[in-house]
């Protein structure tokens, strides 16, 4: 019989992360969209403009129900925001997230304009009108660059904190695999985005 052996601190470090066990095979379209800043921005603005005026227009005006809405608008526009910024470098931030926010504004704002025409965009207790329709897009835009721009620094600096502390004391300062001709293996993403 052979004798049974103890797993090294390296081998016990390697298991933690399986990259097999992250892995799975996305839709190309769906791929293509979420490393898009411009489609899924635009995307999301229309969702969450629509969702907006459902919100004002139907059911009973209750701040809990207000608060509740809010909330979820927020989620979700946060939620897709990490959706595109997940794809990149932590370095790619700075220019991507407010550049999601500027489409996210368009595309909401495209949707205000064909609901204002429709006399459908509530603004206040009273639907709005052309003439509103610069003021909203200001606040929008404003509120869209605040939100996804302190965002993506937060997710940015808890990315960085677990990459730097957690993983390091996991086995992240295990040397890499080297190729065959004694390079170090670089795992390279694909650079086609925007």
């Amino acid at each position: 019989m052979e004798a049974v052996t103890k797993p090294h601190p390296v081998e016990k470090r390697r298991r933690l992360f399986k990259s097999s066990e992250w892995d799975f095979e996305e839709p190309a379209a769906f791929t293509r969209i979420a490393r898009s800043p411009v489609e899924l921005a635009v995307i999301t603005g229309v969702v969450i403009r629509l969702f907006r005026a459902v919100v004002l227009t139907h059911g009973t005006p209750t701040s809990s129900y207000l608060v509740a809405s809010l909330v979820l608008g927020t989620l979700f526009i946060l939620g897709m925001a990490t959706l595109h910024l997940g794809r990149f470098p932590v370095r790619e931030w700075p220019w991507r997230a407010p550049l999601f926010a500027v489409f996210e504004t368009a595309g909401e704002m495209a949707v205000s304009l064909v609901l204002i025409s429709l006399h459908r965009e509530p603004w206040g207790t009273a639907r709005a009108e052309f003439m509103d329709w610069q003021p909203m897009a200001t606040a929008v835009l404003f509120w869209r660059l605040v939100g996804v721009c302190v965002w993506a620094l937060l997710l940015g600096t808890t990315v960085q904190f677990v990459r730097g502390r957690v993983l390091k004391e996991t086995g992240r300062d295990v040397e890499p695999q080297t190729l065959p001709d004694g390079q170090p293996f670089i795992e390279r993403r694909k650079r086609n985005e925007l």
